[in-house]
C-alpha cells in the first residue's frame, strides 16, 4: 500500500507526491486505523523533505490519533525535538522503543537513545510511581495493570504503600505482585491507616531519591501515552516542577460530561462514570483519550496548584520543597488541601506547574474516607490558618471576562495585550494564555506574596496599591484592562489602555 507515494517521495518528486497524498487522504475514512496512520507517516516524511516542520508535526499528531502505538511516528517526533529540546527528544525516542516490535528498527532506536544519553545536558530522570493503596482490589488491579501496559518499565519503579487495608485479597495481590513483578516493585505496609498525606510521605521516602515521583491514586487508571505526555510537560523546560492530567473526575481538571457523550452514544450527567459499569466507563474514557491524547502546539495550562490524584513532581522541585521527602504537610491528615498546600510551596519555590491537556487519566473518585465532608472543611480551615487566605477564592478564572476577551480576539485576529488589575494568583491569566497563545497578560497584584504565585501564570506581574503604585509598563500600551470597580477606578485603567482599548468590569460583562 502507498507504493507510488513512497516512490515519489524517495525520488524527490514532491509536487506529484502532494497530489498523490491528497488523493489518498480523500479516502482515509475507508482505511483501517493502522493504514491511516501509515499514510500520516508518509505525509510527515514529505513535509520533512520540504522543510515544513509545523506541517510535519501536525501530520504526526494526526497519525497518532489513528494509531497511538505507532513507533515510527514517535521516532519522527523525536527527530523534530532533537535540536530543540533534547529531553523531549529522548522521551519520544524512548516511547518509540516501547512500541517497536521490529528487531532491526529497535536496534536503530536504541542507538539513537545511546547517542542522546551521551549529551551531558540531558536531564531526564527515571520515574517512581507511588501508589497509596487502601482496599478496592478491582481498582487497584486495573491501576497497576495500566502502569505495566502503558509505561516504559525499564525507567519505572512502582512503590505501593498499603495503608492498612482491611481486605485480605488486596494484601495478597500486592504480595504476589512483589514476588512476581519483572520490574522494581516495592511494597511498604504501613501497619496503620496513616491517611493520604502521611501515607504518600512514607511512599516518597521509599522512592529512589534520584527519580521524579508520580503520585497516583489507587482508583486511577492510566491511558496509553498519558505518562508520556506528562513527562513531556515536566521536561518542557527546566522551570517546570509539577504536572498533572485531565480526567473525568478531578477538581479543576475535569473534562465536561458533554465531551464524552459522542463516545457513550447517550446523554451523560455529572459523575456519569459511577452510574455505569467500570469496564464501560473505561471504554468511553479510553476512546475519548485516543482521539485527544496527541501532540499539540500549546498543550500546557499554567496552574499554581494541581489535584493530587495523579501528580508528577520533578526531583528538582522535590529537593527544593521536600528535601526530606516529607512531600505533603501532615497537618492535613487524613486528607484534603494537602495538594493545594504543595502547589503553593512549589510555586513559591519558583517552579511552573502544568495541567497537560493531552494527557488523560481515568479517576473513579469517591468519598475517600468516612466523614470526608467534615475532613474537607477541617483541612480548609487548616489551610487558611497556615497561609492566611482561602485558596478557593483564587482558584477560578473570571469566566465572563475571559469570554469577552476571546470574543475580542476572534473579531480582531491579532495579538492582544491585557493588563489585569484583578490578577490575584493568576487564574484568569492562565486561562487566557492557554486559549489565546499569542496574548500577553500583565498582572497587577495586591501583595508580593500574590505576585510571587502569579509570576508563574502571567507574562509579567507588579504589585502594590492597585490605584496608586507605579507600574513598569508604558501608558496606553494595552488593548484590554480588567478591573473590579470596587478596587480600581476607570481613570487608573484608562491610563494604560490604547485609544481604542476596552475596559472590562462587572458592568461590561
Amino acid at each position: 500500500m502507498y507504493e507510488r507515494l513512497q516512490e515519489l517521495i524517495s525520488s524527490g518528486d514532491y509536487k506529484e507526491a502532494l497530489y498523490e497524498l491528497q488523493e489518498e487522504f480523500f479516502h482515509i475514512d475507508r482505511k483501517t486505523d493502522k493504514d491511516a496512520a501509515r499514510l500520516c507517516l508518509l505525509e510527515a516524511s514529505l513535509w520533512e523533505m520540504l522543510e515544513d516542520t509545523t506541517a510535519e508535526f501536525d501530520a504526526i499528531a494526526r497519525g497518532l490519533k489513528y494509531d497511538p502505538c505507532n513507533y515510527e511516528l514517535f521516532y519522527m517526533l523525536g527527530l523534530i525535538y532533537k535540536d530543540i529540546n533534547l529531553n523531549k527528544a529522548y522521551l519520544c525516542v524512548q516511547q518509540a522503543l516501547l512500541y517497536c516490535e521490529v528487531p532491526e528498527d529497535a536496534a536503530t532506536i536504541k542507538d539513537m537513545l545511546f547517542e542522546l544519553k551521551k549529551d551531558s545536558s540531558l536531564r531526564v530522570k527515571k520515574l517512581s510511581v507511588m501508589v497509596l493503596s487502601y482496599n478496592d482490589l478491582e481498582f487497584l488491579r486495573k491501576c497497576i495493570e495500566s502502569i505495566e501496559n502503558t509505561c516504559f518499565m525499564e525507567d519505572i519503579e512502582v512503590v505501593v504503600v498499603d495503608n492498612d487495608s482491611t481486605d485480605v485479597l488486596v494484601k495478597e495481590f500486592l504480595k504476589e505482585k512483589r514476588a512476581t513483578a519483572k520490574y522494581t516493585f516495592k511494597l511498604i505496609e504501613s501497619g496503620e491507616n496513616l491517611g493520604f498525606p502521611l501515607g504518600c510521605n512514607l511512599g516518597a521516602r521509599n522512592c529512589d531519591r534520584d527519580r521524579d515521583i508520580f503520585f497516583l491514586n489507587n482508583d486511577a487508571v492510566l491511558m496509553p501515552n498519558s505518562v508520556f505526555f506528562l513527562r513531556m510537560g515536566l521536561y518542557e523546560n527546566k522551570n517546570v516542577g509539577a504536572v498533572s492530567a485531565l480526567s473525568n473526575s478531578a477538581s479543576l481538571q475535569e473534562v465536561e460530561p458533554l465531551c464524552f457523550e459522542k463516545y457513550a452514544g447517550k446523554k451523560l450527567e455529572n459523575c456519569w462514570h459511577k452510574k455505569l459499569a467500570l469496564d464501560e466507563s473505561l471504554k468511553i474514557f479510553g476512546n475519548y483519550s485516543k482521539d485527544n491524547a496527541v501532540p499539540r502546539h500549546n498543550p500546557y495550562i499554567r496552574r499554581f496548584r494541581l489535584t493530587g490524584f495523579a501528580l508528577m513532581v520533578s526531583k528538582e522541585a522535590l529537593d527544593a520543597v521536600a528535601p526530606d521527602r516529607e512531600v505533603f504537610d501532615g497537618r492535613f491528615s487524613p486528607g484534603y488541601f494537602e495538594d493545594d498546600d504543595l502547589g503553593i510551596r512549589i510555586a513559591r519555590a519558583g517552579f511552573m506547574q502544568y495541567v497537560c491537556d493531552n494527557s488523560f487519566i481515568y479517576h473513579h473518585g469517591g468519598g475517600g474516607f468516612e466523614g470526608h465532608n467534615e475532613a474537607m472543611e477541617n483541612s480548609r480551615k487548616k489551610f487558611i490558618d497556615k497561609w492566611g487566605f482561602d485558596i478557593w477564592s483564587f482558584s477560578l478564572q473570571w469566566d465572563e471576562a475571559c469570554a469577552a476577551i476571546v470574543a475580542i480576539y476572534d473579531e480582531r485576529r491579532e495579538p492582544l495585550r491585557v493588563i489585569d488589575f484583578t490578577c490575584g494568583f493568576g487564574a484568569t491569566a492562565s486561562f487566557l494564555k492557554h486559549e489565546i497563545p499569542d496574548i500577553y497578560v500583565a498582572g497587577v497584584c495586591r501583595t508580593s506574596f500574590a505576585a510571587g504565585i502569579a509570576n508563574n501564570m502571567a507574562d509579567e506581574v507588579a504589585w502594590g496599591d492597585l490605584n496608586l503604585c507605579r507600574l513598569p509598563w508604558k501608558d496606553h500600551s494595552f488593548d484590554v484592562a480588567l478591573i473590579d470597580r470596587n478596587d480600581v477606578c476607570k481613570v487608573r485603567a484608562s491610563q494604560y489602555i490604547k485609544q481604542n482599548g476596552i475596559i472590562i468590569d462587572e458592568g461590561f460583562v
